[in-house]
């Protein structure tokens, strides 16, 4: 590890101790900012983590910009900042709330479940939200027999595949532009080259990875099957930056990415050096909030999201440096 980053780590622990910081890392971080985070996991994880913020005077959200508004709404009394506030998700761009209220006067009486990855005002308009990792159970908790779901089009396949419910898209063109890069070539060519392998694959992935690919899941789900499986060699299709987690994790085992282009530019925004800027000088616009008229309605939905059987607590993860 170059010694700049050892000593930038070892500034931001000092820092971090100081401030009474929480720092909350998603998956798909560099694995520098991983290595100092309080905990690593996916959005379910985080929002979880982030309604336990007792004890602690600020939280470092280093994930896109919806991810660090729920950590805000969920925990009002503790700043939340952000190390880039430009970190944007493009698939939150797919959904905003006149296209759900478009929606509802379609379908009226049908409630409305929205993706994690949508703007505060697009979960204003929602009657739930879920991830990756709890889409289903959330889907099957209304007890209903269709419901209105966005943005993620392929998350939206993942969901009709493991429920009777009917799933009606908001916008049927949404999507992960990193998940989209997954081609099935891809994974015919190293499922031949590695025959023995288990391939694991994100649910914003399209279907037709989905179909064959040995496991579907979040990338909290991804950690614990690779955690927990006698395989030796995975193939993953999502993000590079959990890849890069899992097999500093496991040196024993073999992480093959399906594809080593698939980065979010997004998540990549956060640096050790912009979170040492934020836990140095405490900048003002790294301050993450969300419009008060919004925060009853989006801290009830969340709320009512956690108590959904999900996949365990987050992660801790040990500064390694």
């Amino acid at each position: 590890m170059a010694s700049n980053t050892k000593d930038l780590q070892e500034k931001i622990l000092k820092l971090k101790k100081e401030r009474k910081a929480l720092i909350l890392a998603h998956n798909y971080q560099i694995i520098e900012i991983q290595e100092i985070a309080d905990f690593v996991g996916d959005s379910l994880q985080l929002a979880r983590k982030s309604a336990e913020s007792n004890g602690f005077e600020m939280i470092i959200f280093a994930g896109v910009k919806f991810m660090a508004e729920m950590a805000a709404v969920l925990s009002p009394a503790v700043p939340v900042y952000i190390p880039d506030p430009k970190a944007l998700c493009p698939l939150a761009g797919y959904l905003d709330a006149e296209k759900i209220r478009k929606k509802k006067k379609e379908y009226p009486g049908v409630p409305v479940i929205v993706y994690v990855n949508t703007t505060a005002e697009a979960k204003s308009e929602a009657d739930m939200i879920c991830t990756s990792g709890s889409a289903v159970e959330v889907v099957e908790s209304l007890g209903v027999d269709r419901v209105i779901f966005g943005p993620d089009a392929n998350l939206a396949d993942y969901v009709r595949t493991h429920t009777s419910v009917e799933i009606i898209d908001i916008d049927q063109s949404g999507h992960c532009y990193v998940h989209n890069m997954f081609d099935l070539s891809m994974l015919i060519e190293l499922k031949e080259k590695y025959p023995e392998s288990v391939a694991i694959a994100h649910p914003e992935c399209p279907i037709e990875i989905q179909e064959q690919a040995d496991m579907v899941g979040s990338t909290g789900m991804m950690a614990r099957t690779v955690a927990e499986s006698d395989a030796k060699v995975f193939i993953i299709a999502t993000e590079m930056g959990m890849l890069q987690q899992l097999q500093k994790r496991h040196p024993d085992k073999t992480i093959i990415p399906m594809y080593e282009g698939a980065v979010c530019r997004q998540m990549k925004k956060h640096t050790l050096e912009k979170i040492v800027d934020v836990l140095e000088n405490l900048p003002s616009e790294n301050v993450v909030t969300v419009p008060e008229p919004f925060v009853p309605h989006i801290r009830e939905i969340l709320e009512k999201m956690n108590t959904v059987r999900g996949q365990g607590p987050a992660t801790a993860v040990k500064a390694e440096t």
